[in-house]
């Protein structure tokens, strides 16, 4: 006999004016996608946000986040209308979910060997986020978040990152135990030796570069630290406890 799935409850929070009927579609969007998910969902939360950006045609922002057998998958997209945004939204939340069920197959992660459906050349490019263009002067810390690594390798943290859709990923390296970035550009692993900074001297070089973080150790505590710049134009600072 045929499993018959029990339909999945999505959360849709809309912001922006965005309207019910975009509500609808995402959900049940986002529904569809889930249903490929290799492991019990036990929460699914997707937020639509208008965001009018001067800096950007894309205006539709598209985040979606579920909690599939206990851990967490997440995508994030930015198109000119909500219904691109959410069509594209469905197929990286897709995408997500084959590389969560490709985790523990550890022959695909030794050889590199790209499984069915993995994001390779020629598959749609990531579109991401633009940042609201709000003045130096203007912007606030509005998000502090400390948290505590398990040691992981390089490959393990890349692998993490692009789970998550992050643009970056702050982790404790196994090799060395010290805090170490991974990123998407310029290149896969920032070297193990960042600056000793303060916060205030982490938000001026953030200001004055053109990097969208500022990967850093503590000067007070020695702790490895992330001062970021968010999509609505403030910052958000990471700690790995």
């Amino acid at each position: 006999m045929p499993i018959i799935k029990n339909p999945i409850p999505v959360e849709v929070t809309l912001r922006g004016n965005v309207g019910e009927y975009a509500g609808k579609y995402a959900r049940g969007k986002i529904a569809t996608a889930l249903d490929i998910a290799h492991g019990p969902v036990l929460t699914a939360h997707v937020v639509l946000d208008w965001r009018r950006n001067p800096a950007s045609e894309n205006h539709a922002i598209a985040e979606a986040s579920a909690k599939v057998d206990g851990l967490v998958v997440r995508a994030k997209t930015a198109a000119p209308t909500m219904p691109e945004a959410v069509d594209d939204l469905e197929y990286r939340l897709r995408r997500q979910l084959t590389h969560l069920q490709d985790r523990n197959r550890t022959q695909h992660r030794r050889t590199s060997i790209p499984a069915e459906h993995e994001w390779r050349h020629g598959d749609l490019p990531r579109h991401r986020v633009p940042h609201f263009p709000r003045p130096a002067e203007s912007r606030e810390v509005v998000r502090r978040k400390s948290f505590a690594s398990a040691p992981m390798t390089p490959d393990e943290a890349a692998y993490e990152m692009d789970l998550l859709d992050h643009d970056f990923f702050l982790y404790r390296d196994a090799a060395s135990g010290a805090p170490t970035l991974a990123h998407r550009l310029p290149s896969a692993i920032q070297p193990p030796a960042p600056p000793s900074l303060t916060e205030g001297q982490a938000r001026a070089r953030l200001e004055a570069g053109s990097e969208p973080f500022v990967f850093y150790l503590d000067a007070g505590t020695g702790v490895g630290s992330v001062l970021y710049q968010r999509h609505d134009g403030h910052y958000g600072l990471i700690e790995l406890a």
